[in-house]
């Protein structure tokens, strides 16, 4: 699959893939309180439980099996929109950032003005956690294919690789460095390197606040917290619209 690069060829801040993988990590802490164990952006985790299935038989997998679907079609969906808008000359990055707030906004609704849900296998609590799973699938596709050079912002797994794989790059660039007495050519791989390592590590902090803010926040008070992740989202998606009308 390749990239879809935004019109205008400006660097994103790394502030916005943060708040992105700080919504992913809220959202995952959120799914997995309020609706009995469903990790709505890590999809392995759905993939793990199917598997454990056949000798477990887990009390409401009903719905964490189905978020995986959800979750594909919600990328098949905004793959199809991001292509729509780009062939149409429009700016797709504010409008899918939209896309995934709105999502949200169903989510957070569903949590604040529906019933109460008592268990794993309640029908509102599986509508609302495929809500939330759209949402994650939306946010990642829309990272993959309009934010180029961003790692995924809701997979941590490949994120610690690529951590790993960066931290020892920068090392190697930092020694040709040094050894070229302070050459421009190594100079300019090893800035490359370091801001690399620099966006993994931001993208991947953001998560970890996010998952334990989502916690504290569940904790504090309840489903009212849902709404951080709406407002941030939305507010990066009034963000990004007023940054392509400028360009």
């Amino acid at each position: 699959m390749s990239d879809i690069s935004l019109p205008s060829e400006t660097p994103l801040p790394k502030a916005m893939p943060m708040l992105l993988s700080f919504v992913a990590g809220y959202v995952d802490s959120y799914t997995y309180l309020a609706l009995f164990g469903l990790f709505a952006a890590q999809v392995t985790g759905s993939f793990v439980i199917a598997g454990a299935e056949l000798i477990t038989h887990d009390y409401g997998v009903a719905g964490k099996l189905l978020a995986i679907g959800a979750f594909l079609v919600a990328v098949a969906i905004t793959t199809a929109l991001i292509h729509l808008a780009r062939n149409s000359g429009g700016a797709a990055l504010p409008w899918m950032l939209a896309l995934e707030a709105a999502l949200l906004a169903v989510f957070a609704a569903m949590l604040l003005f529906g019933p109460t849900i008592k268990n794993a296998d309640d029908w509102h609590g599986i509508v609302a956690g495929l809500i939330a799973a759209s949402a994650m699938g939306a946010q990642s596709v829309l990272v993959r294919l309009l934010m180029k050079g961003i790692p995924q912002t809701n997979v941590m797994t490949g994120n610690m690789t690529q951590l790993g794989i960066a931290t020892t790059e920068l090392i190697l660039a930092w020694r040709r460095f040094a050894r070229s007495r302070h050459g421009a050519a190594a100079l300019r791989e090893y800035e490359e390197v370091r801001d690399q390592l620099l966006t993994v590590l931001f993208v991947a902090a953001g998560f970890l606040v996010g998952a334990a803010a989502g916690a504290v926040a569940f904790a504090i008070t309840n489903v009212r917290g849902a709404l951080l992740a709406v407002a941030i989202v939305a507010a990066l998606a009034l963000w990004a619209l007023y940054r392509e009308r400028r360009t």
